[in-house]
């Protein structure tokens, strides 16, 4: 499932409806499934995708657990010419207030 292949998931749609149908599933419930499978398709990350941005989460949880204060300074360093900036450095000034982190 693709969000760049669209079409091709529209053209199995059909057939994915006869075939669970065929296999004793309600018509009603089919379409659930289907409608599903489409919602997926517009914004789903393939197994690698997602096991990288799962690694990205756990060594960020890591280093903000083990590292607090040079993961924070790195944190508003990265923020400092965002377009952003407001917005995101009020966010991570208060994340420091709540660590006990002296800005």
């Amino acid at each position: 499932i693709s969000k760049k292949k669209t079409d091709v998931i529209a053209a199995g749609r059909e057939a994915f409806m006869n075939g669970a149908v065929e296999r004793g599933l309600e018509k009603a419930k089919a379409k659930e499934i289907f409608d599903l499978i489409e919602f997926f398709g517009g914004y789903g990350f393939n197994k690698s995708h997602s096991t990288a941005y799962a690694l990205v989460a756990y060594q960020t949880a890591y280093l903000k657990t083990h590292y607090p204060t040079e993961y924070m300074a790195a944190v508003l360093t990265s923020e400092m010419d965002g377009s952003e900036r407001e917005k995101f450095f009020v966010e991570h000034i208060d994340d420091c207030r709540r660590m006990g982190l002296a800005v």
